[in-house]
């Protein structure tokens, strides 16, 4: 009798064990299903970004492929990342930027609705690239329907969106300084 009962408990103890290793399953396939989902957003906005560019980088043009190692925080166009000093800090951005707007897409995505860029403009970018930038940034956070908030910092704002509604505070310069004496 006994033996029966404990039969019996082994059993439902193979079928719990069944039931974890199918939710298991099912877990892991949805996390795989995400995961590849986020990449595909990224890549698409990154590869948006880096189109809309000047053309300074040919690259940047005919790229297809972004992958991102977020352990090793790092990133490659068509396995690429060795470009001029302003087209990295273009690449970067771009991937930046895309995260964000993904992540704006995409509701499993823990991240702020919120993005703070300080000074995109690093390593000799040149004005109209970055105006370029900020133009097609502005473009894309139009598009999307969730509400956030983007705040970037640059010395070489767009004549598009000076002055505009999208802009806070001053514009500082020798002339205007942000400190200020007495």
């Amino acid at each position: 009798e006994q033996i029966e009962v404990l039969k019996k408990e082994l059993n439902s103890l193979r079928i719990k064990i069944s039931a974890l290793k199918t939710s298991i399953y099912n877990k892991e396939s949805e996390q795989t299903k995400r995961l590849t989902s986020a990449y595909q957003l990224i890549q698409d906005y990154s590869l948006r970004l880096l189109h809309s560019d000047l053309g300074r980088q040919i690259e940047f043009k005919t790229g297809k492929n972004i992958k991102l190692d977020f352990e090793k925080n790092t990133f490659t166009l068509d396995d690429e990342n060795n470009f001029s000093e302003s087209s990295n800090v273009y690449l970067k951005n771009s991937v930046r930027f895309a995260t964000f707007f993904a992540s704006l897409e995409k509701d499993f995505f823990r991240y702020p609705r919120f993005i703070l860029c300080d000074n995109i403009e690093d390593k000799g970018m040149e004005p109209i690239r970055s105006q370029s930038f900020q133009n097609e940034v502005v473009k894309i956070s139009s598009e999307i329907e969730v509400r956030h908030q983007i705040i970037l910092t640059t010395s070489m704002i767009s004549p598009e969106l000076d002055n505009s509604d999208l802009c806070v505070g001053e514009f500082y310069s020798e002339k205007n300084p942000t400190l200020k004496i007495g």
